[in-house]
């Protein structure tokens, strides 16, 4: 049970992440909770890098 609620809480605090950066926090908030919180957390990374320096912020 606690390992659940662990899981769960950690993709919250990514999807808070992702809403303080102007994303969609409903699209990490999936894939932090069906993957892990790690993977949602590096997609996170991996689209901000892409949104401010490969393709420019708009």
């Amino acid at each position: 049970m606690g390992t659940i609620l662990v899981w769960i809480v950690m993709a919250s605090a990514i999807a808070y992440l992702a809403f303080r950066l102007n994303y969609n926090p409903w699209i990490f908030l999936i894939i932090s909770v069906i993957f892990s919180p790690v993977m949602g957390l590096l997609s996170l990374a991996t689209w901000d890098y892409y949104k401010t320096f490969i393709k420019g912020r708009v």
